[in-house]
Formats: C-alpha cells, sequence, structure tokens
C-alpha cells in the first residue's frame, strides 16, 4: 500500500510538473511567440546566430518542442535552410537546460505565493500583461508544487526491496539508466519533466549523481521522437532535420558516455547539493556538445543529405507559405496564412489589371492570361479557408481570432473581386467576337472607371498588408467617389443614347461593365473596412 502510494505521489507529481511546463509555456508564448517566427526567418542567417538564437527561444518559451515544430514547418515552406536549423537546435540544446536550473531552486512552501498570486492576477484582472503575468507565476507554482509532490514519492520508495535492486543495478550499469531514460522521455515526450523527475529524486536522496547523470543522457535521446514525429509527412528537408537532432543528441551522448565517472567528478565541484549538481551537469553537457558540434555543420549537413537521399524541397505548389506542421504552432500558422492572403491579393490585383488590358485594348494574350486566374484564385481561396477553419482558435488569444475571422471574409471578398473580372473578359471577348464597339465618349468613360477601381483595389492589397486606419479610409472615399461615377456615367449613357451617339449593341456591355467595375469597388470597401479591426 505504502509503495502504491508513493507511485501515484511520484506520477501524480509528474503530471502537475507537466501541466505547470505547458501552462508556462503558454503563458510565455502568448508574450514572445508571435515574433518567434519572424526572428527565425531574421536572426538565423548564420549558425552562430541561430545557435544564439535557438538557446534564447528555448529559454524563453519553455518549449523545445514548439521551437523544433515551427522550424520544421518554415524548413516544408522553404524559409528555413538545414543549415540554419541545425544552427538553432544546437543553442536550443543549452536553452533546455534553463528548466533545470529553476527547478533545482529549493523553493520550501514559498510555491503557494505563485500559485495564489497567479491565480488572482490571471482571475481577476482583465489587462492582459497582468494576465499573462499571472499565468506565468501560477504555472511556476504549479512546477513546484509537482517538484514537491514527486520528491515526496520519492523519498517513500528508496528503501523499497525492489526499487533498492533496481537502483543498484543502475549504479552498477550505467548503460541501463540510460535507457531507461530514454525510454521514459519518448512515451512522456518532455525532457523537462524527465530532468524534473530526477532532480526530484535527487532531492530525496534516492539517485547518486552518475545514475542521475546517466538519466539525463537517455532524456536527450528520448526527446527527439517529438520533432522526428513532426517530420514524418514532411520534406526531405524536415526528415534531415529530425535526423540532424538525433545525431548531436546520440553522437553528444556516446563521446561522455565513457566519461561518466570524471564527468561527475568534475560536476560535484560545482556545488554541494545534488540538485544543483544534476541541473548543472545537464547544462555543462549541452553546451559542450552544442560547443563539440559546431564546427562540424556544414559536414554534418552534406552527410545527411548523403544518407536521406532526395530532392530540397523544390515542389511546385499553389500554396507558398501554409503547410499542414504550422498547424500545430497556430499563431505561426495564423501569421503564414496572412502572407498567403496577401499573395492572394495581389494574384487578384494582377488578373484586374491583364482585365483592363483586354477589355480597353483588346488584348487577347492578356484576356487568356486572366482566364487562367480566374480558377487559381478559387482553388487558393478554398486551400487557405480550409487551412484557417484548422487553426485551433481556442490557442489563439482574442486579438489573434479577429485575425482569423477577418481573414476568412477578406478570401471571399477577393475572391468575388476575381469572379468580377472574369465576367469581365468576357464582355471583352464578346466586344472581339461580335465587332461591338464604345463610342469614344463611351471608352473615356470605362478607361477613366477602370483605373479609378483598380487604384481603389490596389489601395485595399495594401490595407491587408499595412492594417493602416489612414489607408482603410482612402480606400471607403475612393469607393463613394466610384458610386457617383456609376450613377453619372449611367447617366451619360441614356443621353448619348436618345441623341444616337453611342451603338444599341454596346448598350448591355457598357451598363453591365460599370455594374461589374463598381462591384470590385464595394469589395474593395469591405476588405479596407475589415483591415481597420
Amino acid at each position: 500500500m505504502a509503495l502504491f502510494k508513493a507511485l501515484v505521489e511520484i506520477f501524480g507529481g509528474l503530471v502537475l510538473f507537466l501541466y505547470g511546463i505547458h501552462f508556462l509555456s503558454e503563458g510565455l508564448e502568448q508574450v514572445a511567440g508571435s515574433k518567434l517566427q519572424e526572428m527565425l526567418e531574421k536572426l538565423t542567417n548564420n549558425p552562430l546566430k541561430g545557435s544564439l538564437f535557438g538557446a534564447c527561444a528555448t529559454a524563453l518559451l519553455q518549449s523545445s518542442s514548439l521551437l523544433m515544430v515551427t522550424m520544421i514547418g518554415l524548413i516544408n515552406a522553404n524559409l528555413l535552410t538545414l543549415e540554419q536549423a541545425i544552427g538553432v537546435m544546437l543553442g536550443q540544446e543549452i536553452g533546455t537546460t534553463m528548466t533545470a536550473q529553476l527547478v533545482a531552486f529549493k523553493m520550501g512552501d514559498f510555491f503557494f505565493a505563485f500559485l495564489i498570486g497567479g491565480f488572482i492576477l490571471f482571475s481577476f484582472f482583465k489587462e492582459k500583461r497582468y494576465n499573462l503575468a499571472g499565468k506565468i507565476f501560477f504555472a511556476i507554482g504549479i512546477i513546484f508544487l509537482g517538484m514537491g509532490i514527486m520528491s515526496s514519492g520519492a523519498g517513500s520508495i528508496k528503501d523499497n526491496p525492489f526499487f533498492f535492486a533496481l537502483l543498484v543495478r543502475f549504479s552498477q550499469n550505467l548503460l541501463l539508466a540510460l535507457l531507461a531514460g530514454a525510454v521514459f522521455t519518448a512515451i512522456i515526450q518532455s525532457s523537462s519533466a524527465m530532468t524534473g523527475l530526477v532532480i526530484a529524486m535527487g532531492v530525496a536522496g534516492t539517485i547518486n549523481l552518475p545514475v542521475a547523470i546517466a538519466l539525463i543522457f537517455g532524456a536527450n535521446i528520448g526527446t527527439c521522437i517529438t520533432g522526428f514525429l513532426a517530420s514524418l509527412k514532411s520534406c526531405t528537408t524536415s526528415k534531415r532535420a529530425s535526423f540532424a537532432q538525433i545525431f548531436i543528441n546520440i553522437g553528444g551522448v556516446l563521446i561522455f558516455l565513457p566519461f561518466i565517472i570524471p564527468f561527475s567528478q568534475l560536476v560535484l565541484l560545482t556545488s554541494s547539493q545534488l540538485p544543483r549538481q544534476i541541473a548543472n551537469a545537464h547544462a555543462l553537457f549541452n553546451i559542450m556538445v552544442s560547443v563539440i558540434m559546431f564546427p562540424f555543420i556544414k559536414p554534418l549537413v552534406r552527410l545527411l543529405e548523403w544518407a536521406i537521399p532526395g530532392e530540397t524541397q523544390k515542389k511546385i505548389r499553389k500554396t507558398l507559405f501554409i503547410d499542414d506542421n504550422l498547424l500545430n504552432v497556430p499563431f505561426l500558422a495564423l501569421s503564414k496564412a496572412e502572407d498567403e492572403v496577401n499573395r492572394l491579393s495581389m494574384i487578384a490585383y494582377t488578373m484586374l489589371e491583364e482585365t483592363d488590358k483586354a477589355f480597353l485594348q483588346r488584348n487577347t494574350k492578356a484576356a487568356k492570361k486572366a482566364y487562367e486566374k480566374e480558377p487559381l484564385i478559387d482553388e487558393l481561396a478554398n486551400i487557405i479557408e480550409a487551412f484557417l477553419d484548422r487553426i485551433p482558435d481556442n490557442q489563439l488569444s482574442e486579438e489573434e481570432r479577429k485575425k482569423l475571422n477577418r481573414l476568412k471574409s477578406t478570401i471571399v471578398d477577393i475572391e468575388r473581386v476575381g469572379d468580377l473580372s472574369y465576367n469581365l473578359v468576357e464582355f471583352s471577348q464578346k466586344m472581339i467576337e461580335e465587332k461591338i464597339t464604345l463610342s469614344p465618349k463611351a471608352h473615356e468613360e470605362v478607361t477613366l472607371f477602370f483605373g479609378k477601381v483598380r487604384q481603389c483595389y490596389k489601395l485595399a492589397v495594401r490595407s491587408i498588408k499595412e492594417g493602416s486606419e489612414a489607408v482603410s479610409a482612402q480606400v471607403v472615399g475612393m469607393e463613394n467617389e466610384i458610386d457617383n461615377l456609376e450613377k453619372q456615367f449611367k447617366e451619360n449613357h441614356i443621353h448619348r443614347l436618345r441623341n444616337k451617339v453611342c451603338n444599341p449593341k454596346a448598350d448591355t456591355i457598357f451598363i453591365e461593365t460599370l455594374r461589374n467595375l463598381e462591384r470590385i469597388g464595394d469589395h474593395s470597401d469591405n476588405i479596407g473596412r475589415a483591415s481597420r479591426f
């Protein structure tokens, strides 16, 4: 019964610890996560910068898995090379040691202050900064509560004959301890939780330093499972990136494994307390492995390209920025979907320009190009909308959820611009086939109207990118001008028909052209207004 209670305490504490790490990562992600993708793209242009970024990002976000999955998403989108990814990984290995340093502190019952203070801040304060600070404090409290419960359970089992015999075997065969650490970490998919459990056992005096180091070595191998699973359905470069992590972690362990005893003696000099020694061993190991591996990044890239043959991601795909792997990182998925919507808006603008040439200049080549873009716009719109629907909005901030809804409505408007442009190309083809011509004055008015509508839609496209109220106001103002021009040109047309200046065959085409262009103005107005919120 005592053994059962101890095991419940250990695993119950581990669950709390895992939840605390998840909650802490979630809070820190909301603070810094929106910049992660932008910084990954900008700060990884050389391996040293990438390593420094990987260390800082992992330490701040408390999630090497988040960074790894983000990298795989960017690799799939052709925004990160294998060499850049390996540089970030080496820094990531160092950043993961921050959790161990945190949990090695002796908090006593002081963690209750974090729980109470954090709960008050995120439950009763609506202001975002206090709410996020509360989440972070509460998460730290849960982490230390879990550590305390795990330590209590570990202390209860240290005299149990079965576990005593198991720990003796671990002491005699450190390879067995390493294997246990790897398997357990692969199951729970958290090296931080495994390290926390090892430190908790150290606090209870259940294990000695060499066994603790062997378990941590195993945790470093077991943690590779996250990146490996994320890369299974990814491109060749992503697979190489996941195997690079496996190579680095296993390679580092193989280098240090024969020297565990001398290494543990070195670590003994860093502190008199076993929990701190374990945390320091974790830090020293990861720092030294990263330093050793750093000069071999380029040879490792060549080795992986040889070992995992295949083309670097150059496959033609309709979308350039979005990839299903990004759905594991919702804020990044949203950011990349926004880039895709911007691209879609530019395709529709190019189609509108080609429609202008087809109609006003009777340019059949421009008409053909415009025709080809309409099904592409429809298909892209459907793909992006389906991708947005799969983003887990419960993991987004309120502001990000608003952006998600705004993008969905914008896609509908862009798609309609494509449909209306298609109608205008049809009119141009009918004019060519039936040899219909507009009067000089009607042609002048349509030319002016096309120009105004193109200018209005171009501003709407700009408002999507910039989210500027000033640009949005320009769109709204120009749309009102378009409405007035349509009314005026219709009256002018009726006057010309009465005076028999216009060809009666051109009547329907002229009126429908104005109507379709005015509706493009309406959709531009919708896009501009949406970008303000």
